[in-house]
């Protein structure tokens, strides 16, 4: 756990998934605003956070926050392994807000503001309790939840997230690779079929769909930033042979054609 105070003026912060893929290891940020306004946008939720509430942004995906005046800030980073199995099934909290003013969020953000900022180098002195007690203040301020889970259930949590993880980076380092499938991916990370199936299920995803989704992303980034290629050739090089298949994902996805992409449409 590391606890820091910053203050700054106006500006942005994002995460790209390239950022995340060339992350060593990942954890959280739970920052509690002591002044100023924040947008914060993460697993395509955006949330305004106001003075004494919390915002918590998961390092394994791209985030962006919009720091819209000047601020000040009390940052808390948190091993994952002591959180992410106390948000539930998915691993990720619903939204990156922890609301201030109420609850246990309100609890959780008096435990930062009183026992954490109060005296930094105190509380390191206690670094492990200390991110235990705020990883279950967060997790049941998140959930609603007040059970605990078990050692052995908080070890399978992690375990589970961390081959999520491993496929999801494998996925992404392969996507204009046509052969990638989900038993070449299990071939190059040694696990079974069985285990990527199950592991993907638990966070609602399917590996074809992520792939899919994944390909498109690019898709729309190319179209966007590549006026040289055809949309046809940027297609085929993510793998979509047929164009009218494309086209139809693509709107699927987006709300819009994949020309419409092209000349700016959101």
């Amino acid at each position: 756990m590391k606890v820091s105070r910053v203050a700054a003026d106006s500006h942005p912060v994002n995460l790209t998934r390239r950022g995340v893929n060339l992350q060593t290891e990942t954890s959280f940020f739970a920052n509690l605003l002591l002044e100023g306004t924040i947008f914060v946008e993460q697993f395509g939720v955006r949330a305004k956070v106001g003075a004494g509430d919390i915002y918590l942004l998961d390092t394994a995906a791209p985030f962006a926050v919009e720091f819209a005046t000047p601020f000040k800030i009390m940052c808390v980073t948190l091993n994952e392994t002591l959180l992410r199995p106390r948000l539930g099934p998915g691993g990720q909290p619903a939204s990156p807000l922890v609301r201030g003013d109420k609850g246990t969020g309100r609890l959780t953000a008096q435990y930062i503001q009183n026992i954490l900022a109060a005296d930094p180098g105190a509380a390191l002195e206690i670094e492990d309790l200390a991110a235990l007690h705020l990883s279950s203040l967060l997790g049941r301020a998140v959930t609603g939840n007040d059970e605990h889970l078990s050692e052995d259930g908080v070890r399978r949590v992690a375990k589970s997230r961390a081959s999520l993880e491993r496929i999801k980076c494998f996925i992404d380092a392969n996507l204009a690779d046509t052969g990638l499938s989900a038993q070449s991916t299990c071939d190059a990370l040694n696990m079974s079929r069985s285990h990527l199936y199950a592991v993907m299920a638990e966070v609602g995803e399917t590996f074809s769909t992520y792939l899919r989704n994944r390909r498109l992303d690019e898709c729309r980034r190319s179209i966007r930033d590549m006026p040289n290629k055809t949309i046809a050739e940027i297609a085929y090089a993510w793998g979509f042979q047929d164009q009218s298949s494309f086209s139809r994902m693509f709107k699927t996805r987006f709300g819009i054609s994949p020309r419409e992409g092209r000349q700016g449409g959101n």
